[in-house]
């Protein structure tokens, strides 16, 4: 489990290349405040706290951490994933209306239920918005919300791996 969310975040585009373009390739700084409606840390977001050598989120205290862009995410033929590799989910852009986005991503396996992103774009190096997710974790009623910022920090990612899609 590498990453759970990204909010980024964060928190793209899925419609005509280059109709929503947004973002810029390269390496984004976010910082998420999770609210875990459950007692432990998920393992996800524990692995990408180890994978990127930093301390764990803490349920209300901001939590730093980084991800890369890719040039699909960045000029709209794919949408910004919130979720890890090792989980099922699907994200799906529900709206978009000038620089404000809602995306959705439905989850099946250990982490079942739907969450909802609401994200605004500052022109094309700062975004922010809020996070909901509603559902069961590993077959216990579960909800965890967040709100995040992330910030250009370059085209380096330097060793940040970006999300890549496995083919089915």
């Amino acid at each position: 489990m590498r990453r759970i969310f990204s909010p980024a975040l964060a928190l793209l585009l899925l419609a005509t290349p280059h109709a929503w373009a947004v973002g810029k390739v390269g390496l984004w700084t976010l910082t998420t405040t999770y609210q875990f409606g459950m007692p432990l840390v998920p393992p996800a977001l524990m692995a990408l706290a180890r994978q990127q050598g930093l301390n764990p989120p803490v349920t209300g205290q901001p939590f730093t951490h980084h991800m890369c862009m890719t040039t699909y995410e960045a000029d709209g033929r794919q949408p910004l994933h919130l979720n890890s590799r090792d989980l099922d989910c699907v994200n799906r852009v529900v709206s978009l209306r000038g620089g404000r986005m809602i995306l959705e991503s439905i989850c099946h396996g250990p982490l079942e239920g739907v969450g909802r992103a609401q994200i605004s774009w500052r022109g094309n190096l700062h975004f922010d918005g809020v996070y909901d997710f509603k559902g069961r974790f590993r077959g216990d009623p579960t909800r965890m919300s967040s709100s995040f910022a992330g910030d250009w920090a370059g085209e380096d990612c330097r060793g940040v791996r970006p999300f890549v899609p496995q083919n089915n």
